[in-house]
């Protein structure tokens, strides 16, 4: 199984959940993933569907929805990195006995519609991706005062991060760090920078 191979905590009680959907909810939930997926909305959007899961009887919370739209978007993305067809979609979810039968023609329509669209190599670093590391600085610094405090002499450590998202735009961000922050913060890119070297 490529796409099911490790699924996170939480996957199967949401796929169960899943099935107690009417197909009609599961095929928009599915919609609104993809349209997550694919940029084309900012937020994934599961309180709409609770009035119209509880107006079908199926006893819904934000939490129960959510946790089912997260495990069609880690079933998408893991379709869309294993640049799987429709039909191999459908075949590992019938394998994995979890799913049931209608969940799985909904799923596969919708991934024969749309799933070439994720597969896109404009979308691949989007959707797959988190941004890179452009550059970092740090600078350390001393407060001398404050409003509420006359001799204050505290160090710390200012860290300003430029990252590149996977469309090219740069952003800069700021932070500061206690001194005993930053050197853990230093140990903890060390350790990083062994387990790279073993690699």
């Amino acid at each position: 199984m490529m796409v099911l191979q490790s699924v996170p905590d939480g996957f199967g009680e949401a796929v169960t959940y899943l099935n107690s959907m009417p197909q009609d909810v599961v095929a928009e939930v599915c919609q609104e993933v993809l349209a997550f997926l694919s940029y084309k909305k900012g937020s994934l959007e599961v309180a709409p569907f609770i009035a119209k899961l509880e107006a079908a009887g199926v006893e819904a919370s934000i939490e129960s929805v959510r946790g089912s739209a997260n495990a069609l978007s880690y079933l998408f993305r893991s379709a869309a990195k294993a640049k799987i067809s429709a039909d191999e979609l459908s075949k590992e979810l019938s394998s994995s006995l979890a799913w049931s039968d209608s969940n799985i023609a909904v799923i596969k329509h919708i991934w024969n519609q749309q799933g070439r669209t994720l597969m896109s190599p404009e979308l691949a670093d989007y959707v797959l991706g988190v941004g890179k590391l452009v550059d970092l600085k740090w600078k350390l610094g001393v407060a001398m005062s404050s409003n509420n405090c006359r001799n204050l002499n505290s160090p710390f450590v200012t860290i300003s991060l430029k990252v590149a998202d996977p469309s090219g735009q740069v952003q800069e961000r700021s932070f500061e760090m206690t001194v005993p922050q930053f050197r853990n913060f230093s140990k903890q890119l060390k350790a990083m920078a062994a387990v790279l070297e073993t690699v």
